[in-house]
């Protein structure tokens, strides 16, 4: 009976794990050998913040799962102490910040890779998105640089008309004066 227990609870996890790969659009696969447990329960609180599940994973359990879910191209990460972190597409970028940051924190901790949209990312390219700013920030400069020509047409329209005023109040003036 426990050889039974133990394959229904196998095949319970590999289940999991790949309706968590099916839910979710991107992944992170992460080592962490040499991380204590404290600092990984550091790290799941700002995952948690940007609606990332962060699952340590047995890796034979999680390349099934990855297969079966059409994560194929993630098997091979699967090597030593790995988690997965399962995000959505417009989460990616923030789950990658967390992850460099941490990494730099602690170096035992490594990123292996990832998937976003079904296309593989690996750990250069992650760091890389994490350099970019945030999406608030992008949208930011974009309004700001299309307001700034408008804010330039408008000051060159006020100028004109408080210079036409001044023609007008000028000419009154010299009238006043001369009659």
């Amino acid at each position: 009976m426990l050889l039974k227990f133990g394959r229904l609870t196998r095949e319970h996890a590999i289940k999991e794990i790949t309706n968590l790969f099916k839910e979710n659009d991107s992944a992170i696969v992460a080592n962490f050998a040499r991380v204590n447990v404290n600092k990984v329960q550091n790290l799941k609180k700002p995952l948690k913040a940007s609606k990332a599940k962060f699952k340590v994973v047995k890796n034979s359990m999680a390349k099934i799962a990855a297969k079966n879910a059409k994560f194929e191209n993630l098997a091979p990460l699967f090597e030593g102490t790995c988690a997965v972190t399962f995000c959505s597409q417009d989460g990616f970028l923030a789950v990658s910040k967390i992850f460099v940051n941490f990494a730099k924190e602690n170096e035992g901790f490594k990123i292996c890779g990832g998937s976003l949209a079904g296309e593989f990312i690996d750990n250069n390219k992650i760091k890389q998105l994490a350099a970019l700013p945030s999406r608030e920030v992008l949208l930011a400069k974009a309004m700001g640089g299309m307001k700034s020509p408008i804010s330039g047409f408008v000051g060159v329209l006020n100028n004109l008309v408080n210079g036409f005023v001044r023609v007008v109040d000028q000419i009154s003036k010299k009238k006043a004066t001369t009659a």
